[in-house]
């Protein structure tokens, strides 16, 4: 596997120097094949990451100072789950880009190398050391027990008979100031065992990660070789950009009433996974709503072909003579996302675009199929696959209208319901949020995707100043029509709504009546008052459903006999003897 590991990547440095060469000047041509190739290593530092919704997009920064010449500058230790195909370079400063590629080579076992073998041996003695401190710090409770006993024992004596025991005083006073010290040194000792401890644990949790993530079973070394032509001698400052998976993030949402409606507030924050192995310190970091895993045209659509079954004579069989037919041209099969001739996720001709076109430059960035936040402050995200971290995108202060309504048929609670308006610059994805009023948890719902001055709808729970109830005053049935061949029911209904929060509100009442589906059946709002709403949506689209909708005026203090109400009556007319489906009250 070395030898061809080593086959290929004497090929692979073939081929770019055959480029260089290339490259270069006419007159220098025949000096081209004698140009040695210089090697430099540098990690550099993580500066920049671009979040998706299912992977991330890291941008690290080299700075290395190079001769004139040519130059492989390797950059290791890419985390395992990099996207080999995702690559791509741009370099500052008079050097000159020749080409990137990805690189991995098995390396040996670390645990058996020297460096391993001192690692295992420190990791050792620090867990002693953490135990011994452990047992030192029982021992002196221990200690601390015993001298709090010796201090007891100058107030409990006493005779037989019950007759006081005789005090040194004297003999007592330096007891105490003894007691006293002693107790002041085992505390001094106490804190200092506790800080050495702490300590030792800290250096043991480092040597622990250093082991394992040196020492486990992936011992690929995974890197990035950039080849530089440096004219002149000075600073290359590259930035090596690469996909990884095993991150991403999603929107999450807080959205806060005070208690007055006087203000609202949506927190908008980013939900993120970072489990790729490396720590983001104090990077850049932008949220895209792109998905560059996903091909960026549409899949082709085949042709289908129907054509005549044609039998296909076979040769006799005994007993008679067998035909075959050849199968109808079968319409072909759906491709596969990401077949092959889709463009792939990943296809070398379209990770530049999508690392490019996709990329936030802004703050904040719409661009028809994606949208961008460039959080304006360093963050620092550590991989931890045992939690989510949130971050905060920015604050919306939404221009909201609050209503209430009440569906007093299910239930006797009016709901406060806000419409918000989307006052901001940001997009908001949809996500789960969740609701407060004045401090207090209500509980979640899901935000929807608004776009900047778009509208969506919160609910902030119950009032409890406010009531809404629904009677049946009466139903009658009897004969209808000219000669009594029909009959008709007759519903008499009211909804008394009361108002206990001192202001004037309205109240949108929401009930229903039956609905004929067969023309033998009729069903009909005999009466209503106060008026059905008039409003467009609801005129459209629930009112021919059989919705009953009052948008009613309730004063501040309406309550019992001045409580605001709705009556309204339904009939339904059948022929006598016509059996129906159950018709609720």
């Amino acid at each position: 596997m070395n030898a061809m590991n080593a086959l290929s990547s004497a090929r692979r440095a073939a081929t770019v120097l055959a480029a260089v060469i290339g490259a270069l000047p006419s007159h220098a041509h025949a000096q081209g094949a004698d140009i040695p190739m210089q090697q430099a290593s540098d990690r550099g530092a993580i500066r920049a990451v671009t979040l998706y919704p299912d992977r991330a997009a890291v941008t690290r920064e080299v700075r290395v100072r190079l001769e004139h010449g040519l130059w492989t500058v390797r950059i290791p230790e890419l985390p395992a789950s990099v996207v080999q195909d995702s690559l791509q370079a741009r370099v500052r400063g008079s050097a000159r880009l020749l080409g990137v590629e990805f690189s991995a080579a098995r390396q040996p076992d670390f645990a058996a190398s020297p460096e391993g073998t001192a690692l295992a041996e420190r990791v050792r003695d620090l867990r002693r050391r953490v135990a011994n401190l452990a047992q030192d710090r029982t021992a002196l409770e221990a200690h601390e027990k015993l001298v709090d006993a010796v201090g007891i024992r100058p107030t409990a004596g006493a005779q037989p008979d019950g007759a006081a025991q005789a005090i040194d005083l004297k003999s007592v006073e330096r007891q105490l100031e003894a007691i006293a010290a002693e107790k002041a040194r085992i505390l001094e000792e106490s804190r200092r065992l506790a800080d050495a401890k702490e300590a030792a644990e800290r250096e043991l949790a480092v040597a622990e990660g250093q082991l394992a993530a040196r020492g486990g079973a992936d011992r690929v070394e995974r890197a990035a070789v950039v080849v530089l032509s440096v004219p002149e001698a000075g600073m290359a400052e590259i930035d090596l950009t690469y996909l990884v998976g095993r991150a991403g993030w999603a929107p999450a949402y807080a959205i806060r009433s005070e208690a007055d409606r006087s203000k609202v507030s949506v927190e908008y924050d980013a939900m993120v996974v970072q489990q790729t192995g490396e720590d983001w310190r104090d990077v850049r970091l932008s949220l895209s709503t792109a998905e560059p895993t996903r091909a960026s045209s549409p899949p082709p659509v085949e042709p289908w072909f129907v054509d005549v079954v044609v039998p296909v004579p076979v040769a006799p069989t005994s007993g008679g003579v067998a035909m075959e037919y050849a199968p109808a041209a079968a319409a072909p099969e759906p491709m596969a996302p990401g077949a092959p001739n889709e463009g792939g996720a990943f296809g070398s001709a379209e990770v530049e675009t999508s690392l490019k076109a996709l990329a936030a430059d802004a703050d904040v960035i719409d661009a028809g199929i994606a949208v961008s936040f460039e959080l304006p402050r360093p963050v620092t995200l550590v991989s931890d696959a045992a939690k989510r971290q949130r971050t905060r995108i920015g604050t919306v202060s939404p221009e909201t209208a609050f209503g209430y309504v009440a569906a007093p048929i299910l239930t006797e609670r009016v709901y406060l319901r806000g419409t918000l308006r989307n006052a901001s610059a940001f997009q908001l994805l949809p996500g789960r949020a969740q609701v407060f009023m004045g401090g207090e948890f209500v509980g979640e719902t899901l935000v929807p995707s608004v776009a900047p001055q778009g509208e969506f709808r919160v609910w902030f729970g119950p009032d409890p100043a406010l009531t809404a109830r629904r009677e049946v005053l009466s139903k009658v049935t009897g004969a209808n029509g000219l000669f009594g061949g029909a009959e008709l029911t007759t519903w008499n209904n009211r909804i008394t709504v009361s108002n206990g929060t001192g202001r004037d509100v309205t109240v949108e009442v929401l009930d229903r009546r039956p609905m004929s589906r067969n023309e033998k059946v009729e069903a009909r709002l005999a009466a209503a008052k106060p008026a059905l709403s008039a409003d467009k949506a609801y005129v459209e689209q629930r009112q021919p459903q059989g919705i009953l909708r009052w948008d009613l005026p309730v004063p501040a203090g309406a309550q019992g006999p001045k409580a605001a109400t709705v009556t309204w009556t339904a009939e339904l007319v059948r022929p006598n003897g016509l059996q129906t489906t159950p018709v609720p009250d």
